[in-house]
């Protein structure tokens, strides 16, 4: 079984009070480290774009009347949504000259709220700001970590090779095209070949295969020690249009799926259909070791 957000399409969709987020809009504008006082670092791209290119741009930041604007960002208190306010003073020569005004206050950048439904305490994993960090702490990870990097360049390897195996598997009864030259498997599949592969890496000494009813992982112990839990499948950034068939590669892996924080790995993904939280219901398979 496989989540490649086909079940979850709904929190795909992310709510603007001032709009839907564009990928073809303009290209956004890069501020240096504050934007009229607001240090837009702390928050992921597409909200720093929402934030230069449409709530609060040059043109309504620098209108005549104002004197000193200043922006304010904040994260909301769930994680979720990304807030934010201007303020300025009343130049001289218009009425109420002198007194401080605040506009846009309610501008927000909003996350899917239908992970509330879906994860429920668990959602705090899905939340605007949790992904956000986590990729950073991946970036982090890969600079700066040999062993994980090279089992991530492992499975991105993996994942170019294999192509899920949409055609057998039950929760899609859709068209699919298949791409020639690739291999075609799924989950167990994915389990089965990292542990045929796996142990090949400098920094790999053992290999686990774990299942659950309907889908199947592996677990990886590294030479300095230290337990990685791999899902191969969920990790792969592979998609299926619904409409034609057609597979395609999303922007970005799912993390969550290649981590050292197994309460992370345990509730970060549901299972297409039951929303049950396999990885957190796994039992022991096998093992093998260098």
């Amino acid at each position: 079984m496989k989540m490649k957000f086909l079940n979850l399409i709904i929190l795909c969709v992310t709510f603007l009070n001032f709009g839907y987020a564009n990928s073809n809009s303009a290209p956004i504008f890069e501020p240096d480290t504050n934007y009229y006082g607001a240090d837009l670092t702390q928050f992921p791209p597409n909200v720093r774009k929402w934030v230069v290119n449409k709530a609060f741009t040059k043109e309504k930041m620098e209108r005549p009347a104002m004197i000193n604007p200043q922006l304010k960002v904040w994260w909301s208190e769930d994680n979720n949504a990304v807030l934010a306010e201007a303020s300025y003073t009343i130049a001289e020569g218009y009425v109420g000259a002198g007194t401080l005004e605040t506009w846009g206050q309610e501008a927000r950048f909003f996350g899917s709220p239908a992970i509330f439904n879906v994860y429920g305490e668990h959602a705090k994993y899905h939340t605007l700001r949790f992904e956000w960090e986590l990729k950073q702490e991946v970036e982090q990870l890969l600079e700066n970590d040999p062993a994980y990097s090279e089992i991530i360049t492992f499975a991105k390897q993996l994942s170019d090779e294999i192509e899920y195996d949409w055609k057998n598997f039950p929760g899609y009864k859709g068209p699919v095209k298949r791409t020639p030259g690739k291999k075609y498997f799924l989950c167990d599949g994915y389990a089965n070949e990292v542990m045929n592969r796996i142990l090949d890496l400098n920094s790999v000494q053992a290999v686990q295969r774990w299942v659950s009813s309907n889908h199947a992982w592996n677990v990886v112990k590294l030479t300095d020690g230290r337990t990685l839990y791999l899902d191969l499948t969920w990790f792969d950034n592979e998609d299926i249009d619904q409409k034609t068939g057609k597979i395609y590669q999303t922007d970005d892996y799912r993390w969550a799926n290649i981590t050292f924080n197994e309460e992370l790995f345990r509730y970060s993904s549901v299972g297409y259909g039951d929303r049950v939280f396999h990885h957190a219901l796994g039992k022991f398979d096998k093992e093998v070791i260098k």
